[in-house]
């Protein structure tokens, strides 16, 4: 069996994609766990508000995000469930 020019064309553009990923995951982890320890303390300080609880949640969000998106990327799609599949792309999505 063999493949047609844009099964390869789709592989390579999944490829590039996984390649940029990484990369962008790996400084980012790196970003925070650099300052985790200063965050915190200043987040332990304050008291809650509005501002603290949208920074917690832009700061921490992309963990699963990127978790999602690692998963999608270097997971076996073929002893997965569909529903699996389905669930982790909806929820990587914005629709």
């Amino acid at each position: 069996m063999g493949y047609s020019a844009d099964d390869i064309a789709v592989a390579t553009n999944l490829q590039l994609l996984v390649y940029l990923n990484m990369p962008m995951a790996t400084f980012w982890i790196y970003d925070y766990a650099c300052s985790v320890h200063e965050e915190w303390k200043y987040l332990h300080r304050s008291r809650w508000t509005k501002v603290k609880v949208l920074y917690i949640i832009t700061r921490y969000v992309p963990f699963v995000l990127i978790a999602i998106g690692f998963f999608m990327d270097f997971s076996t799609h073929d002893s997965e469930s569909p529903n699996v599949c389905e669930l982790a792309a909806d929820s990587s999505t914005c629709e």
